[in-house]
């Protein structure tokens, strides 16, 4: 049995494992960005938001301004001299008084209004700005990761081209027990160095080395199973 030849294919099939794992971790984070659709989302929302603020101003400054035409009236009523009754006089300046007390909690309001507008139209800015911020971060390591993903494709490539010139140098029954073997555990072959094994660490027993060295049939490892080879 070529021992020799087994571990020389099951350290290549090893590696190729590991760099197709690594490989699959690539392509696991190599997607569409997640936080786009509830930043779209949200957004939508602010924007909404903001809408209803800048409704809410227009509608104060109406309020505003048609509180300012009323004092205007009143207040040309008032001094146009064509009212003489004294009563009706003191019934516009009472009236007048009266629209000026109302007017600075009218024009409270809109500065209020505005403020929310303002406060509002600021939010969905800043939401522009995480979203374009989060995508040119997603973006350029998107570009890293495909960067990667092409590097180590081409090793799982290459490592593919030595796993299949190393088993087309084996003979089928070789090949066969070491795909039965492998399909059990990712080492098949262990060596063996000052009567320990080198996969699971153990002392062998004497005789199991004896045995292993004489290469008659194949020894496994009592321990882990492994095919021993006496190094």
């Amino acid at each position: 049995m070529d021992l020799e030849g087994m571990q020389q294919l099951q350290e290549v099939d090893i590696q190729r494992d590991q760099a197709k794992r690594e490989l699959q971790h690539i392509l696991d984070q190599i997607s569409d960005p997640p936080f786009v659709g509830a930043l779209d989302d949200e957004i939508v929302n602010q924007e909404e938001e903001a809408s209803r603020a800048d409704q809410a101003v227009r509608e104060a400054h109406a309020v505003v301004q048609t509180a300012e035409r009323r004092i205007e009236v009143t207040d040309r009523r008032l001094y146009s001299g064509s009212i003489t009754d004294h009563r009706t006089l003191e019934e516009l300046q009472r009236d007048l008084y009266s629209q000026r007390q109302q007017l600075p909690p009218l024009t409270e309001a809109e500065t209020r209004a505005q403020y929310d507008a303002e406060q509002a139209h600021n939010a969905g800015t800043w939401l522009h700005n995480l979203r374009t911020g989060a995508l040119d971060i997603w973006n350029e390591r998107q570009s890293q990761l495909e960067v990667e993903r092409s590097t180590v494709q081409e090793q799982v490539d290459e490592l593919s081209r030595q796993v299949e010139i190393l088993r087309d140098q084996m003979v089928g029954e070789d090949l066969d027990v070491y795909d039965q073997y492998r399909r059990r555990r990712p080492r098949v072959v262990a060596t063996v160095a000052g009567g320990v094994c080198a996969e699971c660490r153990i002392t062998l027993p004497t005789i199991v080395v004896n045995r292993a060295r004489r290469g008659v049939r194949s020894v496994e490892c009592p321990s882990c199973g492994c095919l021993l080879r006496v190094g």
